[in-house]
């Protein structure tokens, strides 16, 4: 129903082609650098540079979403991230590929996805009516997990190219750096599909009213103290802790325990996005406020028995299954939580109430990514897999308390305080 209307069909279409060309750097880069170091915490540093920002700049990028247009704010932060994938296609071209340069460029782009992802995800609501507001969130869900499908395995397939320039003799650069460079080429490219849409929107996203500083801070006081959004953001924060490392652990697992290369590596990380993809189509097909505590529960049900089903897995194929789960459950969960806090939230609060939302998400990573990946520098990784599957198990035993215990009816927050 979303893709009816003219403003967000143009945004579906330009971040599609922006966010495969970001998960093609993504997944290149930390096969990069995993390859450089043959270390399984790079990947998870290289992560938390990208998204530990917003934990700590989160509300200054929720503040400015609800004070100033979005669509020119992100115009701005896409323009920027153009500028990161330029500064990594030269240092990789130069031949300057040191790990901690690395890490310092996705510091900055982290900065930079502070203030870009409460503004995006705030903009989805202006572009459709709240009637169709589910919908929209989980195909913008859709767009993010099709990407993450699409993008990997177009990095794998560079990769292939890089080793055909290589054995040409074309360049002196060993093939792996040859294949990043080809993928930060098309995420450089990609970004020019996003500023074209956005240039041909009518919709600017302008506030609904004008806050001060004060009463900003006192939206997120007021988000917090709602028993739905404050168990929700717990939950969801402990899950990401337990599951999205796995992602980083990914170069690791298929070079030590599968005992394969970059191409299997894409393989995998495709196969987990095409789970995200079918749960999204899911989401955006069949998510209503009444189902939403059952898709937040399967969601961290599937989770949990993919990342049990990647600690027991010793082959390529048994484990691409296990990681279409995984991407199956995590996304559910995630889109249906999304979506929750959108329809919970005051249209002149919902930049703030995303920020919270991206800030949770932003704590766990520091926490879970830095952890496994420090747990698998002395351990085997399944075993490491295996204590992140019983942490989600637990995570989502404690959801299904919450969700006897929390009324699912969806509505704006409302001050707890007695008037």
């Amino acid at each position: 129903r979303s893709l009816q209307h003219r403003d967000y069909r143009l945004y579906f279409l330009g971040q599609i082609v922006s966010f495969t060309g970001s998960w093609m750097q993504s997944a290149a880069l930390m096969w990069l650098v995993f390859d450089l170091t043959a270390d399984p915490l790079w990947p998870s540093l290289l992560l938390v540079a990208q998204v530990g920002p917003t934990l700590l700049l989160g509300t200054i990028g929720g503040r400015l979403a609800d004070r100033f247009a979005k669509r020119s704010l992100i115009a701005i932060t896409q323009s920027l991230f153009l500028l990161v994938a330029l500064v990594l296609f030269t240092l990789t071209a130069a031949d300057v590929v040191v790990p901690w340069l690395f890490f310092s460029v996705m510091m900055g782009s982290g900065i930079v996805q502070a203030i870009d992802l409460p503004a995006r995800l705030s903009f989805v609501p202006d572009l459709v009516p709240r009637a169709d507001l589910i919908n929209a969130v989980s195909l913008n869900a859709l767009l993010f997990n099709a990407a993450r499908a699409v993008g990997p395995a177009l990095a794998g397939g560079t990769f292939l190219l890089a080793d055909a320039v290589a054995e040409a003799g074309w360049t002196s650069l060993p093939p792996v750096r040859i294949g990043a460079l080809f993928a930060f080429a098309f995420n450089i490219v990609s970004f020019g599909a996003v500023l074209w849409a956005l240039s041909r929107m009518t919709h600017r996203g302008t506030p609904t009213a004008k806050r001060d500083v004060a009463s900003s801070v006192g939206g997120y006081r007021l988000a917090w103290r709602t028993p739905f959004v404050r168990g929700l953001l717990l939950c969801s924060g402990a899950l990401c802790v337990f599951a999205w490392p796995a992602l980083t652990l990914f170069p690791a697992y298929t070079k030590l325990v599968l005992h394969h290369a970059e191409k299997e590596y894409s393989l995998l990380v495709s196969a987990l996005g095409l789970g995200a993809l079918a749960a999204a189509l899911m989401a955006a097909t069949f998510s209503t406020p009444a189902r939403r505590f059952r898709f937040l529960l399967g969601g961290a049900c599937g989770a949990t028995l993919g990342l049990a089903g990647l600690a027991g897995s010793a082959s390529l194929w048994a484990a691409l299954p296990s990681a279409a789960l995984l991407g199956f459950g995590l996304i559910l969960y995630l889109s249906t939580g999304q979506s929750a806090l959108q329809l919970t939230a005051a249209d002149e609060s919902r930049g703030r109430m995303m920020a919270l939302w991206a800030m949770m998400l932003s704590a766990s990573a520091p926490i879970g990514h830095l952890l496994a990946g420090r747990a698998a520098q002395s351990l085997p990784i399944d075993a490491v897999l295996a204590v992140m599957a019983g942490g989600a198990g637990l995570v989502t035993f404690g959801l299904w308390r919450f969700s006897r215990s929390v009324p699912t009816a969806a509505g704006v927050a409302q001050d707890p305080r007695p008037r």
